[in-house]
């Protein structure tokens, strides 16, 4: 019984090194997924994003990537008023892959974000000589993650993650009056995110 088990055990670490992947080379990747807001004036948003990583040594990358969702706001009290705000974050961070020599390759990355936003205010029902606009400014915030992927063929992985963002957004809502003139108001946005991604990683 004892031999049987070694056998077994050496047939396994045997078959391991046949599913390895290759040397590390670039990698390109692209992913779709779920953006969940903090905020509580913010809904869910559906993010699309791609990428690449360049090896730094065995199983560290330096990975910069691109994020891109709208999500809708709901009127709220010093908050965001009806409308659809765009976020496009681009990240720099580095990833760690644990077991690189499986064909199951856990990951972890760190690094940082810097988040370009647009907001489209909706209708407001407003005196007729009056005009609301809100604006939010961009900035920089952390960026964390954790995933796996599954090394398909040499060529080819698919891979989910959650990652997480870790920002408040200054903002400002301006209000003109024809009779008062312009006054404004600074307002924080909270866009702390967490991502749920599902993607395609593309190894050269």
């Amino acid at each position: 019984m004892m031999k049987r088990r070694l056998a077994v055990i050496l047939i396994l670490c045997a078959a391991l090194p046949a599913t390895a992947q290759r040397s590390p080379g670039p990698t390109a990747f692209a992913q779709g997924g779920g953006a969940f807001q903090e905020e509580n004036n913010l809904r869910p948003g559906f993010q699309t994003g791609f990428g690449f990583s360049l090896a730094l040594g065995p199983g560290w990358q330096l990975c910069i990537e691109y994020l891109h969702w709208t999500s809708s706001s709901k009127t709220y009290g010093g908050k965001l008023y009806d409308g659809t705000l765009s976020l496009s974050p681009v990240s720099a961070a580095v990833l760690i892959e644990f077991l690189p020599n499986r064909w199951f390759i856990p990951y972890a990355l760190a690094g940082a974000a810097y988040v370009f936003t647009s907001f489209r205010i909706g209708p407001l029902a407003t005196a007729p000589e009056i005009r609301i606009d809100q604006k939010v400014r961009g900035g920089a915030a952390p960026y964390i993650g954790l995933g796996a992927r599954v090394l398909l063929s040499d060529a080819l992985s698919f891979y989910a993650e959650a990652s997480y963002l870790r920002r408040t957004l200054p903002g400002e809502t301006i209000v003109r009056d024809m009779n008062r003139g312009v006054s404004s108001r600074a307002i924080g946005v909270n866009v702390r995110t967490v991502f749920l991604k599902f993607g395609l990683k593309f190894h050269f």
